[in-house]
């Protein structure tokens, strides 16, 4: 697995440093380097568009604009890293994971890169499927948010299903309502589950934040579409692997 990892400042090497560390025993090959999206657009589009290998992985604080203009370069799979600059790394975190349906990216919480790390060495061994397979907490109405998701996922030769537990055939995408509905251990997503009236409330996104830190990659709240987009990403890069060894 040959993987980049870009960060948007050198002031940010206590994250990016340990990152390309815990890589190094998972990825046949870490390369590194510092790219603004602010200061060195162009840099970053010569280089992003004529990088070839699995997955990048944009790490930036603050505005965090990075990660999403890479995704938007990419038909890679985006790992972002949100650091923790201030506010705990709330405004790097939005900014990385709320992103548009289409232009995924698979946040990790501020500063948690392991979970990117345990993400990765579970995605060689992972089977391609074409299920993207939503699991819903006990009495959670989700069924709204994973109809928005079928179109997409029809667009991608994907198909959606849900139940209240996981499916070992597909690429499971986890609804999280509160903590215990997180699997930061399992290989798969979390969608930050609102109703819409909180989802209008900007202080609900602090347990969004708690959640993040807890472990596992998120997309943005109610995000079913962008959990479809980036399966995807996944999957269809490890086919296109499996058919470039055969």
């Amino acid at each position: 697995m040959k993987v980049f990892v870009v960060f948007g400042s050198a002031s940010d090497d206590n994250v990016s440093q340990p990152l390309v560390e815990s890589l190094k025993p998972v990825c046949d090959s870490v390369e590194f380097q510092v790219i603004s999206a602010h200061r060195n657009i162009d840099r970053l589009h010569d280089k992003i568009t004529n990088w070839q290998g699995d997955a990048i992985v944009a790490g930036a604080g603050l505005a965090a604009a990075l990660p999403g203009v890479v995704a938007a370069l990419t038909p890679l799979p985006v790992f972002g890293v949100p650091v923790a600059s201030q506010f705990g790394g709330l405004d790097s975190l939005a900014s990385i994971a709320q992103m548009p349906p289409g232009v995924p990216v698979l946040a990790c919480g501020p500063d948690k890169t392991d979970a990117i790390a345990l993400f990765l060495d579970q995605w060689k061994a992972a089977q391609a499927t074409a299920i993207v397979h939503f699991v819903v907490p006990e009495g959670i109405d989700a069924a709204g948010i994973i109809e928005k998701a079928r179109p997409a996922a029809k667009d991608k030769g994907l198909t959606v299903t849900s139940s209240n537990a996981p499916d070992a055939a597909a690429f499971n995408v986890y609804l999280v309502a509160g903590a215990e509905d997180i699997r930061s251990q399992a290989f798969g997503l979390h969608v930050p589950f609102f109703k819409t009236e909180d989802a209008a409330d900007p202080k609900n996104y602090l347990a969004v934040l708690d959640w993040t830190k807890r472990g596992g990659l998120w997309v943005g709240a109610n995000n079913t579409r962008n959990a479809v987009h980036a399966a995807a990403r996944l999957q269809h890069h490890k086919a296109e692997g499996k058919r470039n060894a055969a």
